[in-house]
């Protein structure tokens, strides 16, 4: 019995199944919000598939499944969307590679998570090997966008649908985790499970749960910014803008009625009084733009969020 989030299991005992009856489709495009486990229900659904009994469940004891375990399967694929563009290249080559028989077991597996990714070119490398498949071969994709992708390519798929776990839902699981009561904590920042235990797993925590705490301070005269700023660089500064970003895009939603997370209240008083919602609008998006400067800039982070906090 897997241990996944108990949302996808729904999702995952359907694609069994059809994997026990004969019944699955050689491409699957599994969607739901960015953060709700799309690939986590993906690798799952590609344990199954590699497996070499026939059953619906992979039985974890087989040379495919200890194979899958040790991240060394010869016939399993992935490309990661996640980490830049999906270029044609990449599709080719791995197309290339799977053309031939199973190295191992019965069925080679393409994994292609955040597909939204794909540049034009790679979706359409992608479309002609769904519409050409290879002998016992399965493309599972993941997408947080399907939208974005090219109808031919949904179309050629059976979809799986994540549902969105409720907010009881998801602290449950957290409280279950690793730091899992800090993690519930963060709510203000998202309520998308995985996205907060990718923080966890990235050693970012402490820098988000501190925040709160940070600004209040900053905004009652309690730090100064350099205080604030302290440990900050190039690599986590990026994150730091996104927190603040959140903080200010909660007190906006507030402003029209939105319910506020309790860490941040101090923080929408002060704010508020001190700028007005206009101001604080304008102050949201000059730390948008602030953001994307340093991506395409070699201007100095810390300076540059230093000048926009004194705006606060």
């Amino acid at each position: 019995m897997s241990n996944i989030a108990h949302w996808l299991m729904p999702c995952l005992q359907q694609v069994q199944v059809l994997k026990k009856t004969n019944s699955l489709s050689h491409a699957l495009l599994i969607m739901g919000a960015d953060g709700v486990g799309q690939e986590e229900l993906a690798r799952e659904m590609v344990k199954d598939l590699m497996c070499e009994i026939d059953q619906a469940a992979a039985c974890g004891q087989c040379h495919s499944c200890q194979l899958m375990r040790a991240d060394t399967h010869p016939d399993f694929r992935v490309l990661d969307g996640e980490i830049g563009s999906i270029k044609v290249d990449q599709v080719r080559l791995l197309v290339r590679q799977i053309s031939q028989k199973p190295q191992v077991g019965q069925n080679k597996v393409v994994l292609i998570t955040h597909a939204q990714a794909m540049n034009i070119n790679a979706a359409n490398a992608v479309l002609k090997a769904l519409e050409e498949p290879a002998a016992r071969t399965y493309f599972v994709l993941t997408s947080s966008q399907s939208t974005s992708l090219l109808p031919t390519i949904r179309s050629r798929c059976l979809l799986v649908n994540v549902p969105t776990p409720n907010i009881y839902e998801v602290k449950q699981w957290l409280l279950q985790q690793p730091d899992g009561e800090t993690l519930s904590s963060l709510f203000w920042l998202t309520t998308q499970p995985f996205r907060l235990l990718s923080i966890q797993q990235q050693g970012k925590l402490s820098l988000y749960a501190n925040l709160p705490n940070q600004l209040s301070a900053l905004l009652q005269g309690a730090a100064s910014i350099s205080d604030v700023l302290k440990g900050l660089d190039s690599n986590n500064i990026e994150d730091y803008c996104n927190g603040l970003a959140a903080i200010l895009h909660q007190c906006i939603c507030h402003s029209t009625g939105a319910p506020l997370d309790a860490a941040l209240q101090d923080i929408y008083m002060a704010l508020i009084t001190r700028l007005g919602i206009h101001s604080l609008m304008m102050r949201y998006q000059a730390l948008q733009k602030l953001k994307s400067d340093l991506q395409k800039t070699n201007l100095n982070p810390i300076m540059q969020l230093t000048h926009e906090l004194n705006q606060w």
